[in-house]
């Protein structure tokens, strides 16, 4: 190969860069033209101020479209009231648990006591078929859907900096949705057409009960999964004489409005979800979901099991305590005759039986007329539903809690 000679050449492009650098460092001379131009009266503006585009100003259209824009949120809003209204959402946990919300809604509890009605019809035997639809329904929720999110992050106490891969999978509240459609699908077939015909079965149902405790303002604002209604109001004979009643407990030091926020933007009525001209507009059967992703306390700790069963007794006032104010209106206190509703709350896995029976709205103190809350707690449905060595599995199915919900739903 025979070797040239080299050449000096320049990179043009390196030579500009040099050159620009070289350039932006010089000086601009002072000429005295502005100030001349001053003295003559003749405007001077800066060159990059007068190339800059002015911004334009568009005038505000009012276009109809899907929804209307939410107004902002000042002392002008309709809803803007100068009393605080401390409000417990569906979101919201108790600090307390069952004890705070006993006294706020002045309860008495029947820990695993149930309407005699509803434990009797709870232990009649379920077809065979009807179980095998249930296990089908688990395995439907748990192991079978094709959904596929990112599920919360795992976390280990003992390495709480290690970052565990990402799970994808169903999530909580799918998984609640499912079974539960599943399960009210499966009761309605296995029931009598006389009672089937004589109910309603609505999902996501809103509700919003105020009430005053104590010279403070209270609004619970509450959301059914599903109700199930029925042409004439639920009623269950109880025997109260042998029954040993938790009665309302003492939070001093803690005052019965903790962990409830308050609000200055709220409607002073409460809000029933069915209109009082609907023939099936008496509750009969609430499900409440408890999502972990979704339920938790204001003060990011964990929520504990004292305080998800706060969550029926809370959920269940709410349904009676709207329906009450329909038909007797805002300012009831005790009512003429009690009214019962019947609550399921579940994650899915365990379940919570309770039937609330509201005597009076009329909260103030731990004297008078009292409600009452019968209940039976931590039930749980199955042991595991997943994936072993590739098959779908089901441990430890447990009967019993298809009597209960069959039996809520018959009684």
């Amino acid at each position: 190969m025979k070797l040239s000679r080299v050449l000096y050449a320049q990179h043009i492009g390196f030579m500009f860069k040099k050159h620009w650098v070289v350039q932006g460092k010089r000086v601009p001379i002072d000429t005295g033209v502005e100030q001349y131009l001053k003295e003559k009266g003749i405007k001077v503006e800066d060159a990059l101020e007068f190339v800059k585009e002015k911004p334009v100003q568009h005038e505000r259209l009012e276009i109809v479209g899907p929804y209307e824009r939410p107004l902002p949120l000042d002392e002008n809003h309709p809803d803007y009231k100068e009393r605080p209204c401390y409000t417990l959402k569906n979101t919201n946990v108790l600090l307390e648990g069952v004890s705070q919300a006993q006294v706020l809604t002045k309860t008495l509890i029947a820990e695993n006591k149930l309407p005699p009605r509803i434990e009797e019809l709870a232990q009649l035997p379920a077809p065979k078929a009807v179980h095998e639809g249930v296990k089908k329904a688990i395995l439907s929720a748990n192991v079978f859907d094709c959904e596929q999110k990112k599920l919360p992050k795992i976390k280990d106490p003992k390495r709480p900096a290690f970052n565990f891969p990402r799970i994808l999978g169903i999530t909580d509240s799918r998984r609640n949705v499912i079974l539960t459609n599943r399960l009210i699908q499966l009761v309605e077939k296995s029931s009598d057409v006389d009672v089937t015909q004589n109910k309603y079965v609505l999902n996501d149902v809103e509700y919003s009960t105020l009430f005053d405790k104590e010279d403070e303002l209270i609004q619970f604002q509450d959301i059914s999964n599903i109700l199930v209604t029925s042409n004439k109001p639920l009623k269950h004979e109880m025997e109260d004489s042998d029954t040993d009643f938790i009665e309302i407990p003492d939070l001093y030091p803690v005052k019965h409005t903790v962990t409830l926020p308050p609000e200055h933007f709220y409607n002073e009525s409460s809000k029933y979800p069915i209109r009082s001209t609907v023939s099936m507009k008496y509750p009969h059967t609430t499900w409440l979901h408890y999502n972990p992703t979704q339920v938790k306390n204001i003060y990011e700790e964990p929520v504990t099991a004292h305080q998800v069963l706060g969550r029926s007794l809370t959920h269940a006032f709410t349904v009676a305590s709207t329906f009450a104010k329909q038909l007797y209106g805002e300012d009831v206190k005790d009512l003429p005759e009690p009214i019962h509703v019947n609550c399921i709350q579940t994650d899915g896995q365990n379940y919570h039986f309770g039937v609330f029976e509201l005597n009076t709205l009329n909260v103030d103190g731990a004297e008078g007329t009292k409600n009452k809350w019968y209940c039976k707690n931590d039930m749980k449905l199955y042991d595991s539903s997943c994936y072993f060595s590739g098959m779908p599995s089901l441990e430890n199915y447990n009967p019993k809690v298809y009597g209960y919900i069959n039996a809520f739903y018959n009684c």
